[in-house]
Formats: structure tokens, sequence, C-alpha cells
């Protein structure tokens, strides 16, 4: 009985907690999370310093899902600054995209607050959760500027510093040739 309770907890939160991508496997769409190789789908986004930033579009993205609601997404706020800081003279693009729900004063006063020097929207729709077949927050997608993604994290940068370079390092080398 008490399993039966706690199944039925535990599937609740579940569902509580699901991102959009998780509505389209309830749908019948097929759900497959991106790995590095896979082509990234098509995604553009307006920033709030006003410009867009597209996905794919001849400049390396280094795209971070996240939420104000998440503490670890919170915390690699300074690792995305030190890594734009390293490559963005390279010609790559680190942007961190919230998913909150609401207009996105909260997002704008947190990167206000944080002095977030780089570049920052807010996707209350989901799209890139659903685009990137995302499974929840915090999840980074550093996609070349092909299209392809390079490299895959689902959780948070803090002990993945090696891949992350690495795959920079490579987007840093497709861009010289």
């Amino acid at each position: 009985m008490r399993r039966l309770a706690l199944a039925a907890v535990v599937t609740a939160a579940a569902l509580a907690c699901s991102s959009p991508a998780s509505d389209d496997r309830s749908r019948g769409a097929p759900f497959k999370p991106l790995m590095a190789g896979d082509r990234a789908p098509s995604y553009a986004i307006a920033t709030f310093a006003g410009d867009t930033v597209r996905v794919g579009a001849g400049t390396p993205v280094l795209l971070n899902v996240w939420a104000t609601w998440c503490v670890s997404c919170k915390e690699e706020m300074a690792d995305l600054a030190a890594l734009q800081r390293q490559y963005a003279a390279n010609g790559v693009k680190v942007l961190a995209v919230s998913v909150d729900a609401g207009d996105g004063e909260k997002v704008r006063r947190f990167a206000t607050a944080e002095r977030l020097a780089f570049a920052i929207a807010h996707d209350p729709a989901g799209a890139v959760q659903r685009g990137f077949q995302a499974v929840g927050v915090p999840e980074t997608y550093l996609v070349s500027g092909d299209g392809r993604l390079l490299w895959v994290r689902r959780g948070g940068l803090h002990d993945a510093e090696a891949g992350v370079l690495a795959g920079l390092d490579s987007a840093v080398h497709r861009l010289a040739r």
C-alpha cells in the first residue's frame, strides 16, 4: 500500500515538473534527446539587448537553457560569463535562454543584478525546450556555425569544464578553416 502511494506521488510530481518537450510525448511525437553530431533545430530568439541570435547560422553558439528558480542554473552563470570572455574574440556567442513563465521581468532583473555580459533571452513558451528535446534545466548545447551539435550537457556545467572547452576549441578550429 505504501509503495502504491509513493508511486502515485512520484508520478504526480514528475507530471507537474515535466518540461514542454514531455508534452510532445503524450501526443505521440517521438522523443529523442539530441546528441553530439545531430543537426540542431532551427532556433532564433530576440535577446534583452534587442538583437536576435540565430543558432546554427554561421556563428558557433553555446546555448544554455535555464530558469531563475533553478539553483544550479543561477550558479553556472559565472561559468558562462567566463566562457564568453574566453571565446568571444574567436567568434563564439554565449546565449542563455530562460524558460521562466511570465513576462520575463524577473529574468531581466536577475540578469541586471548579476551584470551578465552575454546574450540573455526569455522563452516562456518553451520553444527551445521542444526544439532541442530538453529533459530539464540546466541544459547546454554547443552548436557549430553550420548547425551541428558539437557538445551537449544535461545538468550543470561545473564538473563539465573539460568537455565544454574541448567543444569550444573544436568550434573555433572549424571557424579558422
